[in-house]
């Protein structure tokens, strides 16, 4: 027996260990084989490396102790420039609520100045007819003829305004008056409303008395047209500074006369009602020193 030599696989041929069906099947007819070939690792591109800072070193040198007090300087002179700047516009401010505020008490002072002299007129003339009335009084007293002439109790007044003076109290525009001219104001118009508070009073007190003068056929006191009449006559007092005709002044105070029935008048209700008036004189004579207190302070304040 002829012995043969085992047949060994050629160098070239390489024998696939784990055969699979996958590398025989074929490829789909619609898939080009070169669009299978494996794309070579190092053309996968790899994720980009984030952007490096560049850190420059400072051009300048270390900060130098005048460097600091140069920068601190500014700092300063800056914050000193828009505190001056704001305490200018705020005063501007205040100028212009105080240059308001004058204007308005100025012609207040001129409507308050013309009402005190109104006022100083009229109480004058209305101490002179409570004198009259206490004269007519002691006239029937002693049962001798009253004296001719009205009996007149009431008697007008006129209101100061004080509208310019609360409305600087509320704005604050009163702190940029100045001492002075605040302080002359407001002692001004402490006395214009004690004034008006004492004249309240004794008018209300003086129509309680002269009640007992009343009876159930008098007419009514006044009526409208007389308030009509005597507002115009006021306006036009005030305007001519007490300066009308005497028989246009007594005309205008007449319409202020009571009905006076002396036979009804009893001792006791004659007595009362001559107290009630010399009382209101009294009044009077404390509202004529407020009004003199008034026009005082008007003259040696000419300004405001």
């Amino acid at each position: 027996m002829t012995e043969h030599d085992p047949i060994s696989p050629a160098p070239d041929t390489q024998i696939d260990p784990d055969p699979s069906p996958q590398a025989h099947s074929e490829a789909p007819p619609d898939h080009d084989p070169h669009d299978t070939a494996a794309v070579p690792r190092a053309e996968i591109p790899a994720e980009a490396p984030a952007p490096m800072i560049d850190i420059h070193p400072p051009q300048h040198g270390a900060l130098t102790r005048r460097d600091f007090f140069i920068h601190l300087s500014t700092v300063i002179l800056g914050i000193l420039i828009a505190i001056g700047l704001e305490q200018t516009v705020e005063y501007l401010h205040h100028r212009y609520l105080a240059a308001e505020a004058t204007k308005a008490l100025s012609q207040e002072r001129k409507q308050n100045e013309a009402a005190n002299d109104f006022n100083i007129f009229a109480t004058q003339h209305h101490e002179r007819d409570l004198q009259h009335d206490l004269a007519m009084l002691d006239a029937v007293r002693a049962h001798r003829p009253m004296p001719p002439g009205p009996f007149i109790l009431s008697h007008p007044t006129s209101l100061y305004n004080d509208e310019e003076w609360q409305n600087i109290h509320q704005t604050g525009a009163i702190n940029y008056l100045g001492g002075n001219i605040a302080g002359g104001l407001r002692f001004r118009h402490t006395i214009e409303d004690k004034f008006a508070d004492l004249s309240d009073r004794s008018h209300v007190d003086l129509a309680r008395a002269a009640s007992v003068l009343r009876t159930s056929s008098d007419p009514p006191s006044h009526t409208f047209e007389q308030n009509m009449a005597f507002a115009q006559f006021f306006r036009d007092m005030e305007a001519a500074h007490e300066n009308l005709p005497q028989q246009r002044i007594d005309a205008a105070w007449a319409t202020f006369a009571e009905p006076v029935n002396a036979a009804a008048l009893s001792p006791a209700q004659i007595d009362s009602l001559e107290r009630a008036i010399q009382i209101a004189i009294a009044d009077d004579d404390a509202m004529l020193n407020a009004c003199y207190t008034i026009k005082r302070n008007l003259v040696r304040n000419p300004g405001h």
